[in-house]
C-alpha cells in the first residue's frame, strides 16, 4: 500500500504544478477574507494545506475524465479547470455563478470540464461518482472517474457500499481519500478503527496505496500510475493522501482543538512552500520567476472577483428556476386515457403492463437499463422482471448488492452522465434506506447545479398492505415524499395506466417515483396494442356521479369504486376520481367535480394524519370552499404501524365499509 518513488519532472512542469496549487490557495484565501469583511454571506470550507491532492490527481486525468467531489470542493473544481470568475460569482450568490446562486460553496458543478459537482453531504458524492463510472463501463468508454472525499466519509455506509459495487463490477474509478486528520473537529485516530484508511480497500479486494498528500510530485506519480491501471481495465483503486487542513472545518471554526505545535509541524510540510524549495534548490529556478507566477495568479483573481461583483443578483424568477428539467403538463393538454383506446387492445396483468413498458423502452433506447436487487435470474421480488435477463443480458438488467443507498446513488450518478436507469426497490419501505440519495441528491441536482445536468431516473416501488407482511413491508410512504421539490410521483390503478404512465416516466428528464400497489399485480385489464404515453399530473374520472365525489389512487381507487357500487344500491350516485399522479397533483379535475357534487371523501392507504388527503383537502378548501355543503372527509390508515395479523391489519387499513360510512355521513 506504499507509493513507488516519484519521477523527476522538468522545471516547467513543476512551475505549472506550483501555479495550479497557488491558484487554489489564493482563491480561497481571498474569498475567505471577503467573508471575514462581511462582503459575503453563508458558509465556506477552506482546503488550505491540501492543494497538492487535487492538483496531483487532476494532473493525471484526461480532459474528458470525470471528477466527483465533497463539500470541500473548490480545489477539486479549480484543478479540473473550473472558471474562477463563475466560481466566485456563485459564492457571491450571483446569477452568473455556476449554480446561479442556488448552490453556494457546497454545491457547484461544471459539466463542461467534467466536474460532476461538490456535495454538501459527507460521503454523499461517492455513490454518485461510482454511478458515473458504471455508465462509462456500460458504454465501453476509455474514461476514468476520480471521487474525492475526506477521512470522515470513510465511516459512511455510502463509502463501503460504493467500494463493494465498484470492486465486483471492476468499474473505472479512483477513490481519493484526502486524510486531513480531522472530520470536523474529531481527530481521525478517534474515529477510524484502522491506522490507514487505505487498509479498508482490502475488504473489497481493491488495490490501495498511501501517498504523502503534501508532496505534489508524489501525488502525480501515484495517481498517474493508478489511473493508468484503471484505464487498462484493472478495476477500481483506492488512494489515501495523508495531508493536513490548515483552517478549521468552516469559516466560523477557529480550530482551537489543535495545538500550536501541531500547526508548526505541518507548516514545515506545506505543499506550496515545499515545491518552491524544490524549484530553487534542485531546479535553479529564481525567486523572481516564482514571484512572477504569483503575480500572474493575483491578476487572474482580480479579474475573477471583478466579474463576480459585477454579476447581477437573481430575483424570484431565478429562485424558482430549474426545479424540474421536463416541464409539467399544462392543464389543457389532452389525455388519451380519458377515452377508450383507439385500435386493437388486449388483456394484460398489471405486472405485465409494467414489463411491457420497460421492454418497449429498452428496445427503443440503449441508455435505458434495469437496476435493482434480484431482478435478473430471480425475476424481481414480485416477478415483474421475469424473463428480462435472458432477453436483454446482464448489462441491461443489472442485479445489485443489497445496498439501497448506493443503488439510488449510483443510479443517480449514471443518470447525470446520460443514462436512463429504472430502479426497482424490492419494497417501498426499503426506500427509507436511500432517502439521502433520493431527497438530497436526485431530487435537487438539476436545481442546485442550475440546469447543467438532468436526472432521468425512475424508481419502481412495490407498496401497500392487506397481505400480512407486517410493519416494515406494508407501508405507503408517498405522503413523506410529496413535499420534496424536484420529485414526481405516479400511482396507477389499472394496467393501461401503468403502461402509459411508466412510458412517460421513463421518457421524463426528472426523477419519477412509480408506486405499484402489490394487490394490483394480479389484476387484468384492457391495454392498447400500440404504445401510448399518458401525461403525468392528470387525474381521471373513472365513474361519473352527481351526489358526492370519492377520490383515490392505486388500490384505494378500487376501494372507492366498490364503495360507489354499494352507495348506488342505496340511491347515492358517487363520482370516483383516480388521481394517478400525486406530484404533480391535479387539483383542477378534483375541484371541478367537487364544485358539482358539493361533497368529497378522500381515501388513501397511508396514515390519515399528515397524509395525501390532508394536502388535497386543504387545496379544495382554497379552490372550492364556497361550493361545499359539508366538510371534506378523509379515510386513511390508523396512526399505527401496520400489524401482520390479517384481522388486525383489516382494522387499521381503509376498507370499502369505511368509505361507505364516510359517504353516508356526508349525505345525512
Amino acid at each position: 500500500m506504499t507509493s513507488t518513488p516519484k519521477a523527476r519532472r522538468t522545471a516547467d512542469d513543476l512551475l505549472a504544478l506550483l501555479a495550479a496549487m497557488l491558484r487554489i490557495r489564493r482563491f480561497e484565501q481571498r474569498i475567505e477574507a471577503l467573508y471575514a469583511a462581511g462582503t459575503m454571506s453563508g458558509t465556506f470550507h477552506s482546503s488550505e494545506g491540501q492543494e497538492a491532492v487535487p492538483v496531483g490527481v487532476c494532473t493525471a486525468l484526461h480532459g474528458d475524465d470525470l471528477v466527483g467531489s465533497s463539500h470541500r470542493g473548490h480545489g477539486h473544481f479549480i484543478a479540473k479547470g473550473g472558471n474562477l470568475g463563475r466560481m466566485a460569482a456563485e459564492l457571491f450568490g450571483r446569477v452568473d455563478g455556476y449554480s446561479a446562486g442556488h448552490g453556494g460553496t457546497q454545491h457547484m458543478a461544471g459539466y463542461e470540464v467534467g466536474f460532476l459537482g461538490s456535495n454538501g453531504i459527507t460521503g454523499g458524492g461517492i455513490p454518485i461518482a461510482t454511478g458515473a463510472a458504471l455508465a462509462i463501463k456500460r458504454r465501453g468508454e476509455p474514461r476514468v472517474v476520480a471521487s474525492f472525499f475526506g477521512d470522515g466519509a470513510a465511516n459512511q455506509g455510502a463509502f463501503h457500499e460504493s467500494l463493494n459495487m465498484a470492486a465486483i463490477w471492476k468499474l473505472p474509478i479512483l477513490y481519493v481519500c484526502e486524510n486531513n486528520r480531522f472530520s470536523m473537529g474529531s481527530h481521525v485516530s478517534d474515529m477510524v478503527s484502522v491506522e490507514n484508511i487505505a487498509e479498508r480497500g482490502a475488504s473489497y479486494a481493491m488495490p490501495s496505496e498511501i501517498v504523502d498528500g503534501n508532496d505534489v510530485e508524489a501525488v502525480v506519480e501515484a495517481a498517474g500510475r493508478l489511473v493508468g491501471e484503471i484505464r487498462a481495465g484493472g478495476g477500481p483503486r483506492l488512494l489515501e493522501c495523508k495531508t493536513y487542513r490548515v483552517r478549521g472545518h468552516s469559516k466560523s471554526d477557529k480550530a482551537e482543538y489543535r495545538s500550536d505545535e501541531e500547526f508548526a509541524a505541518w507548516a514545515k510540510r506545506d505543499p506550496i512552500a515545499r515545491l518552491e524549495r524544490t524549484l530553487q534548490d534542485e531546479c535553479d529556478v529564481s525567486a523572481s520567476s516564482i514571484e512572477s507566477v504569483k503575480e500572474k495568479i493575483e491578476t487572474e483573481l482580480d479579474a475573477a472577483l471583478d466579474f463576480a461583483e459585477k454579476s447581477p443578483k437573481g430575483g424570484r424568477d431565478v429562485a424558482l428556476r430549474y426545479v424540474f428539467a421536463s416541464p409539467l403538463e399544462s392543464p389543457e393538454s389532452m389525455d388519451p386515457s380519458q377515452s377508450e383506446p383507439a385500435g386493437a387492445v388486449r388483456e394484460m396483468f398489471f405486472w405485465e403492463a409494467i414489463q411491457t413498458a420497460m421492454r418497449e423502452a429498452l428496445d427503443a433506447d440503449e441508455r435505458v437499463f434495469l437496476y435493482g436487487e434480484d431482478i435478473g435470474a430471480y425475476g424481481g421480488a414480485f416477478k415483474v422482471t421475469r424473463g428480462m435477463l435472458d432477453a436483454y443480458g446482464p448489462m441491461r438488467v443489472i442485479d445489485t448488492p443489497v445496498s439501497e443507498n448506493a443503488i439510488l446513488g449510483t443510479a443517480t450518478g449514471a443518470a447525470l452522465v446520460g443514462e436512463r436507469p429504472i430502479v426497482e426497490m424490492m419494497f417501498m419501505d426499503f426506500l427509507l434506506l436511500a432517502f439521502d440519495q433520493l431527497v438530497n441528491h436526485a431530487a435537487k441536482f438539476h436545481y442546485i447545479y442550475a440546469g447543467q445536468c438532468k436526472v432521468p431516473l425512475v424508481v419502481r416501488l412495490p407498496a401497500g398492505g392487506y397481505r400480512g407482511y407486517g410493519a416494515t413491508h406494508s407501508q405507503c410512504l408517498e405522503s413523506m415524499l410529496m413535499g420534496v421539490p424536484g420529485l414526481k410521483i405516479v400511482a396507477p390503478s389499472t394496467p393501461r395506466d401503468a403502461r402509459g404512465l411508466l412510458a412517460t416516466a421513463i421518457a421524463d428528464d426528472d426523477p419519477v417515483l412509480f408506486i405499484e400497489h402489490k394487490l394490483l399485480y394480479g389484476r387484468r385489464g384492457p391495454v392498447p396494442e400500440a404504445p401510448e404515453r399518458i401525461p403525468l399530473g392528470r387525474a381521471k374520472v373513472v365513474r361519473p356521479g352527481d351526489d358526492l365525489t370519492l377520490v383515490g389512487y392505486a388500490w384505494s381507487t378500487h376501494l372507492c369504486l366498490e364503495a360507489a357500487e354499494q352507495l348506488a344500491a342505496a340511491g347515492i350516485q358517487a363520482e370516483v376520481i383516480d388521481l394517478r399522479s400525486l406530484a404533480p397533483l391535479d387539483i383542477d379535475t378534483v375541484t371541478e367535480s367537487v364544485m358539482r357534487t358539493q361533497r368529497a371523501v378522500i381515501c388513501e392507504e397511508g396514515p390519515r394524519v399528515g397524509g395525501v388527503g390532508g394536502e388535497l383537502a386543504a387545496a379544495l378548501q382554497e379552490s372550492a370552499f364556497g361550493y361545499l355543503d359539508a366538510p371534506i372527509l378523509r379515510v386513511g390508515a390508523a396512526s399505527t404501524p401496520v400489524p401482520a395479523a390479517p384481522d388486525q391489519e383489516r382494522e387499521v387499513l381503509p376498507s370499502v365499509g369505511s368509505i361507505v360510512a364516510a359517504a353516508r355521513q356526508l349525505m345525512a
